[in-house]
Parts: structure tokens; sequence; C-alpha cells
């Protein structure tokens, strides 16, 4: 009851003062924008989106509206991740989001994913790749920039009109390269002056068969394609990977795309396809693309060792018999 009557008095109290304060560019509110369970005097709690705070109040976005809590009602607060207790900070700070899985037109959720792809120039190849971050990382396929230095991208920012421009970008770096993932991360210099977009991963690294998903990349230079397609098998073995196989058509150029789901969130990447044949399309699971992430120092690329960033020394030969 007595929840009750805080949460009612502070929907009530949001009105043009309270408003004023949200909007309010004093120094002492401290903006924030992270989902806490919230313990309050009495036994209640308020689970949201702490979306400011000072010294005497916390407003909260808990979904149908904004609440304030007095601090002084605050027993105690537990960051959440994935509506998880967050153990530590570095969980809080990977370098990709987490969306919230809710299904979108497919229109809508291709227009949300589209301008976090990129097109890549490695050399004389042509793949595709995404943003996962604002400060300019971007996840390819190793087979689209293997053994190459001058990687070039372009990416497609909003304009002023509602459009999009596009924007190529040189000296890209490397950041980390895993082979045996055919996963890249690569690096956008000064990223913070382009307004980048970044893509969302799934929250479940799960896939359902005939689940519908879609892709967005570069096939044969169309920059930008949409292809549609299911999930035949979200787990087939092939060569001692664990792919997923896919009706979504993939053709050259599609490499390193992102695929995504009917919420335009990341659930793999896409890197081949079976020649001469319909419908035989693979794409890296997420699951695996987050361990490659989540584990990018193990990873880190090395000029000196191009192709997997450390070289390990073949064992001594057994001797045989009479040597």
């Amino acid at each position: 009851m007595a929840l009750s009557c805080l949460i009612l008095a502070s929907v009530v109290a949001f009105t043009p003062p309270l408003a004023a304060a949200m909007n309010a560019t004093d120094d002492k509110v401290e903006v924030v924008s992270t989902q806490e369970r919230i313990e309050l005097i009495g036994g209640g709690s308020v689970t949201g989106t702490v979306l400011k705070e000072d010294a005497d109040r916390l407003f909260i976005d808990i979904g149908p509206t904004i609440v304030q809590l007095p601090t002084r009602s605050v027993i105690s607060r537990t960051r959440l991740l994935e509506g998880k207790e967050v153990d530590s900070d570095s969980e809080i700070d990977r370098i990709y989001r987490i969306g919230d899985g809710e299904p979108l037109p497919l229109q809508e959720a291709e227009r949300n994913a589209r301008s976090s792809v990129v097109r890549i120039m490695a050399g004389g190849g042509l793949g595709s790749g995404f943003i996962i971050s604002e400060d300019g990382l971007v996840v390819t396929n190793v087979h689209v920039v293997e053994g190459e230095r001058d990687i070039q991208l372009t990416v497609y920012l909003d304009d002023a009109e509602g459009g999009a421009r596009k924007q190529q970008i040189e000296n890209v770096e490397i950041v980390a390269m895993n082979p045996f993932l055919d996963l890249a991360l690569l690096r956008i210099p000064d990223a913070e002056s382009l307004s980048l977009r970044a893509v969302k991963f799934a929250a479940a690294d799960s896939l359902d068969r005939s689940q519908k998903v879609f892709a967005v990349g570069t096939p044969r230079g169309f920059e930008r394609t949409v292809s549609e397609g299911i999930i035949s098998d979200p787990y087939r073995s092939f060569e001692g990977q664990c792919y997923i196989q896919t009706t979504t058509p993939i053709n050259p150029g599609n490499s390193g795309g992102a695929l995504f789901n009917e919420a335009g969130e990341v659930v793999g990447v896409t890197n081949m396809k079976i020649m001469q044949s319909e419908g035989l399309n693979f794409a890296i699971p997420l699951d695996q693309v987050k361990f490659f992430l989540d584990r990018r120092e193990s990873f880190l690329f090395d000029e000196s060792q191009p192709n997997t960033g450390v070289r390990y020394l073949p064992p001594p030969k057994k001797n045989q018999p009479g040597d």
C-alpha cells in the first residue's frame, strides 16, 4: 500500500514542474540510463530504467510512465542486465548492445538495421560488415580482410533530409582476428565525428527452425541489398564447425554482413554458401560471435604475424626407430 501511494504520488507529481526538472540543465542533476531494481523502505521495490538522479530524487521509467522517488526512501539499488543482476562492471562495459527481442514489421526492422551495415573493400576483394558500437568497432569475416593492410569502409550516415549519405573511410585498423571462427574486428578511425549507428544483438542465442530472418549486405557490389529467408537448421555441423543454415540468399559480397531476426537484431554473421545450389547458405552463430568479442584480447592482430596474431611453433617430431 505504501509503495502504491508512493508511485501514485510520483505520477501525480509529473506535472510541468517535474517535466522542467527532467529537462533542466542543472549541473547537480546526473543523467544516467541504466536498468535497476530499487528496494524501498516498507518492503516494496521498483524495477525500471533510471533516467536522471540528484541528491534528493530518482526519475525512473517503469514503462507506462515515469515516476519520481525520493532518495531517502531507497534502501538498495541493483543494476540489471537482460533482467539479471550485474556482478561486475566488466559485464556492463561489453562492446555490444543487447536488444529487447520485440518483433517488428520487416520494413521497420530492416530500416533500423541497414544504417549499421558497411561495405568493405580490401585489396581487390569486396565484402560487408556491421557496426557494433558508436566508437567505430566493426565485425566482418576474416576471409574478407585476410592478407590485406589497405582496408576501406563505406558507411551510410543519416542526412538532414531524413535520407542517407555515403562516406568512405580510409586507414581502417584491424583489431582482432580469429581465422578458425572466420571473424575479424575492425576499428574506424575518428569515429566520434561520424555519428555512427550500432546494431543490437539478440538476447537469446538460440534459434528455431522456420524462424524468419533477413540479411543486409553488398552482394556483387549492390549496396545495402536486403534478402529474406528462414532458418533451415540452427545447428548445422560443417567441417567441424557449427553454422546456421538459412534460405536467405547469400552471394559474393555478402560475406561479413549480419543475419537479423524479426526484431532487427543480429543472430549471426553470414559467411558462405554452397555454390551451384539454391537455398544452402550459412552464417556463424551469435554465441560464437559473442565468444570472439568477449575474448578479443586473445585474438589481437599482430602485423608481424598477420594470419593469427600469435605463432606457435610445431612440437619436435618423435624419433623413429633407427634414428
